[in-house]
């Protein structure tokens, strides 16, 4: 199965991709994405973004799939999924 990764803002800077396909073993949970995302890109993520230990992104950066957050390491990933990586800007 694949997925399509899209980050968005500074982590595109962290990451030097806009856009990237993960494939991924059947039956794939969230958490799979999240250790593929660690091996290449963990040691690149900022500290107030990654939580290296987890391997999870961290409160203030949203993870959309198709219709829904991905909040949980066990969520079931779908074929061909479209996720976004946003951080969420606070201002005032």
């Amino acid at each position: 199965m694949d997925v399509t990764v899209t980050f968005v803002g500074p982590l595109i800077e962290f990451t030097g991709q806009r856009k990237l396909r993960f494939p991924l073993p059947e039956g794939a949970l969230y958490g799979d994405l999240l250790d593929d995302i660690d091996r290449q890109f963990g040691d690149r993520l900022p500290e107030p973004m990654w939580d290296r230990k987890q391997r999870l992104f961290k409160k203030g950066i949203l993870v959309l799939g198709s219709g829904r957050d991905l909040d949980f390491r066990e969520t079931p990933l779908i074929d061909g999924e479209e996720i976004k990586i946003v951080p969420v800007l606070g201002g005032g």
